[in-house]
């Protein structure tokens, strides 16, 4: 039976050290370390290796983040989990450095993301070697608590960095990104498990539905969300859909889970790193905003910043294509009406993610332990279980109902 400590091999370790310190470098010795929660980890397993190794007559140590297959039962995660690895690793390989070179080359600092050390594509065995960033002082962000305002403003800056990066990129080369490297394109609907991620998504509509007709008040949200559940995969893919001139290749899962924040002595976040490009795409910015809007914050955090929150955004993405010596093709009104035309997909991922967001780690559907067959039915139990067992959901749930009444998304 393989694990996903089984795949960590001494090679791997051996050419990660080579590019991080130098052919110099000689390893003597390695341990696998693990630092995550039950709950922390989801398409892959996140462990660390500690490293000793010798280097210009000294003993020194080191060490990497380091993404595992999970190596799970569940087949319908299979494909997804071996595709996901594909598309992280071409992200840190072959984009991040296109994109890094754009941003050099306009005097910017280059994107806040771990550094990519080694990867192992086998199938079944992939691992992804990064840079350790505990060292520095980078922790993850508490994702059962809502966003502030001082923590966003650091990932939309870096968003809108990102976003004009491959805005510059594209602008400079006849070759169209996604026809170059094919792994931007596959997606939720490219794994022949697309069928049961449809299902997945359906029931998950379905208990929303279930969940807003026990909360008094929101019969009409019950009803909106009953007629639309068939649909919904289908809604999800064509706001998927090109939408120029708001193309730029997404970061796809920018949630606070997958975000690390350094502080200042008085607590205050400081600096920030993007993690987790598993499911990068091209499509519009607003999918990305509205992803990032919908899974982390609380209402009132959301509610009462939205304006600031994407005037920060834009002043940093034309920032950077002004230093690259062209204009943002859309003005910020055009970008406001933009991220509501995409509060649809707000919507969708918020009913997927927001209940694994606030969910506590026994919540959490084990994943090593289940089969495709209960699976959706499986999770639908646990989710309306949790609506009368965590506090948390609610609030947060009734927040984005709230906001797609109000846009006129839910009518």
């Amino acid at each position: 039976q393989k694990t996903y400590r089984s795949l960590i091999t001494e090679s791997h370790v051996k050419q990660a050290l080579k590019a991080q310190q130098g052919s110099s470098a000689k390893l003597l010795s390695w341990t696998v370390t693990d630092f995550t929660n039950k709950g922390d980890n989801y398409a892959c397993i996140v462990t660390s290796v500690d490293v000793c190794y010798h280097k210009e007559g000294k003993d020194r140590k080191t060490s990497f983040v380091v993404k595992c297959n999970p190596c799970r039962a569940l087949s319908i995660f299979n494909e997804f989990t071996t595709m996901a690895f594909q598309k992280e690793a071409g992200y840190y390989l072959e984009l991040m450095p296109l994109f890094n070179a754009q941003l050099s080359r306009v005097g910017r600092e280059p994107i806040r993301a771990p550094h990519c050390f080694f990867a192992h594509l086998t199938e079944q065995e992939e691992v992804i070697f990064l840079g350790d960033l505990r060292p520095e002082g980078f922790k993850m962000f508490d994702r059962m608590k809502g966003m502030d305002k001082a923590h966003a403003v650091l990932v939309l800056k870096e968003l809108g960095k990102l976003h004009a990066a491959s805005i510059l990129y594209q602008k400079e080369t006849s070759v169209v990104l996604e026809d170059k490297y094919t792994h931007i394109q596959k997606d939720f609907q490219s794994v022949s498990g697309g069928d049961e991620f449809k299902k997945i998504l359906t029931s998950q509509t379905e208990n929303a539905a279930e969940m807003a007709e026990r909360i008094s008040g929101y019969e009409k949200v019950a009803d909106w969300l009953k007629d639309f559940a068939p649909s919904s995969m289908d809604v999800l893919l064509e706001q998927l859909k090109k939408s120029p001139p708001f193309d730029v290749l997404c970061h796809g899962d920018c949630w606070n889970n997958n975000i690390l924040f350094r502080y200042d002595e008085t607590g205050v976040p400081v600096d920030v790193r993007l993690l987790d490009f598993q499911i990068n795409r091209k499509a519009s910015l607003a999918t990305d905003l509205n992803y990032f809007m919908y899974t982390s914050f609380n209402g009132p955090e959301r509610k009462d910043n939205l304006e600031t929150f994407l005037n920060v955004y834009y002043e940093s993405l034309r920032e950077v294509l002004e230093a690259g010596g062209t204009k943002a093709e859309f003005t910020s009104q055009e970008l406001q009406e933009e991220y509501h035309k995409k509060n649809l997909f707000g919507l969708i991922m918020a009913m997927m993610v927001v209940p694994i967001v606030v969910s506590q780690a026994a919540e959490i559907m084990d994943l090593d332990n289940i089969t495709d067959g209960d699976f959706v039915e499986n999770h639908r139990e646990r989710m309306l279980k949790q609506l009368d067992s965590n506090p948390l959901l609610r609030p947060r749930f009734l927040s984005v109902f709230d906001d797609m009444l109000e846009y006129g998304i839910i009518s």
